[in-house]
């Protein structure tokens, strides 16, 4: 008889184990999907990645500051009447209230 793990417990993460390991690791380190956008692989499993508490509340926050720029981006492109009015890289369009103003 060998003596095997039968259970399907993983080894508790360490700090060694944080995706962005420095000297100001603090907290539990687990695995969190990523964000904004939560991506799956091609077996349809959630890719996550090993962050303490701390790493992974500055990585959401940058998440957050993400989605809060393409915002304001997507705001820029229409006038205050909700013309599309173009971005940097395309036409520029004038609507004819914002003309007349």
């Amino acid at each position: 008889m060998t003596n095997e793990l039968t259970t399907d417990e993983s080894p508790a993460l360490t700090h060694a184990d944080c995706l962005n390991h420095d000297d100001d690791c603090l907290g539990q380190v687990d695995y969190y999907p990523t964000h904004p956008t939560v991506r799956f692989r091609s077996n349809g499993t959630m890719i996550q990645f090993p962050r303490c508490e701390h790493h992974h509340e500055l990585y959401y926050l940058r998440g957050e500051q993400e989605i809060e720029r393409e915002r304001r981006y997507q705001a820029s492109l229409y006038c205050k009447h909700g013309t599309f009015i173009g971005d940097a890289y395309g036409a520029d369009y004038l609507c004819g209230r914002c003309e007349s103003e």
